[in-house]
């Protein structure tokens, strides 16, 4: 659930971070690639982050809402460019802070799957990658819905970080589930 609602939140953000800029702000298209390539580099940093994070004490569910939270800020300070007269260079700072988060998330919830002590590491990373191809399938549908139906204007976009704003609420709730300690699978007593 974790993924699927990260994937949700940061790749609808992504995909429409471009449109958003150069509709919206007038900017051209290579200012707003060069946002994105910013939220790269954060989520390197961020996929660098959660070992150091776990050998300084931090829990899998502590680092997972950190990435979630990052998330949060990133597509706040986004919506501030996009929808106000914040300027646009604000946008690169603000998908570098959303790209730490989603390295940061991404990479515990791979890790946390890894560490699967009862032996499914096959079925849990196959659920993994499904909820990452199924948020980002329902983030960006929606989305594109929105736009689709609002247009590319501010309106429209708006309700792109809406969508995003929603997963990234359900990631956080979800990564509450990372602190859950699960006994051993047992077979049942006969």
């Amino acid at each position: 659930m974790f993924a699927a609602a990260l994937s949700m939140a940061f790749f609808t953000a992504d995909l429409f971070i471009p449109l958003a800029l150069t509709s919206v702000r007038g900017i051209s298209a290579t200012l707003a690639g060069i946002v994105l390539t910013a939220g790269i580099i954060g989520w390197t940093a961020g996929a660098y982050a959660p070992a150091r994070l776990l050998k300084w004490g931090m829990t899998k569910g502590g680092i997972a809402r950190l990435g979630a939270i990052l998330v949060i800020a990133g597509l706040t300070v986004i919506g501030a460019v996009i929808l106000t007269t914040v300027p646009v260079p604000v946008a690169a700072v603000g998908w570098i802070i959303a790209g730490l988060g989603a390295g940061l998330g991404f990479t515990i919830n791979s890790i946390a799957v890894l560490d699967d002590a009862a032996g499914t590491v096959g079925r849990a990373s196959s659920q993994m990658e499904l909820g990452n191809q199924a948020g980002i399938a329902i983030g960006t549908g929606l989305a594109g819905a929105l736009v689709a139906t609002m247009g590319a204007t501010a309106a429209g976009l708006s309700g792109v970080l809406v969508v995003a704003g929603v997963g990234v609420v359900l990631a956080l709730l979800a990564s509450t589930r990372f602190a859950e300690t699960h006994p051993p699978l047992t077979p049942p007593e006969r």
